[in-house]
């Protein structure tokens, strides 16, 4: 955890980039991805209980990295929402990695919420509601993004890092984010067709009566 008061901050990055650039990203590739080496996790049912696992143990890891910054802020007496000496570079940079971890967390709060819902809606026995809370993979995407937006933040403001060490750190980073998520528009793999958008039937217009009329004596003439 380091030496000297603070020193458990060493270990914030180390858990959110856990958090995000492995298990959350192998939880993308759960959803999204066939074709995964390994015959047993080519069934739905056993992708769905690997994304379970890998989101809510990415989930915990998150929740743990903001609770060794909190305990490093309290020991130094350093206000959460002030710019501390952990970190240096621009001010409104600094700020913004604050802000945008809160928003992260809170988002990553209501994902997992919405989350242990859609797997209650698909397990059960009743395959006519297995298209609601479609939104989970929505804010999957939105969560994730915003998350690794602010590690490369956090990464380029933490004065420990060597400039070689965070040139790789942001090298995975971005793999992550390129090979997790789908970006093509695209549903994933555990995506059923009752979650697809359903397209909208084109209503045909009918002609008016007197149109209708005009056409009738024309046919007859």
């Amino acid at each position: 955890s380091g030496d000297g008061p603070g020193g458990e901050i060493r270990l914030h990055p180390f858990l959110m980039g856990l958090a995000f650039a492995l298990m959350i990203s192998l939880g993308f590739w759960m959803y999204n991805y066939e074709d995964l080496p390994g015959e047993w996790i080519d069934t739905r049912e056993s992708r769905r209980k690997i994304h379970a696992f890998c989101q809510a143990t990415g989930a915990a890891l998150a929740f743990a990295g903001y609770f060794v910054n909190y305990q490093a802020h309290n020991s130094t007496g350093e206000a959460l929402f002030a710019v501390s000496s952990f970190s240096e570079g621009l001010v409104w940079l600094r700020l913004a990695h604050i802000f945008i971890g809160y928003a992260c967390l809170g988002g990553l709060a209501a994902q997992v919420f919405i989350g242990i819902l859609k797997y209650r809606i698909l397990v059960d026995d009743n395959d006519d509601n297995d298209g609601e809370w479609s939104i989970h993979e929505a804010v999957g995407n939105l969560v994730y993004s915003l998350a690794t937006l602010n590690l490369l933040i956090g990464i380029w403001l933490w004065k420990e890092f060597s400039l070689p060490v965070r040139a790789v750190i942001t090298l995975t980073l971005i793999t992550s984010a390129a090979f997790g998520p789908r970006w093509d528009g695209t549903r994933g793999f555990l995506s059923s067709d009752a979650e697809k958008p359903k397209k909208k039937k084109k209503k045909v217009k009918k002609p008016a009566e007197g149109e209708t009329t005009l056409r009738t004596l024309v046919g007859r003439a």
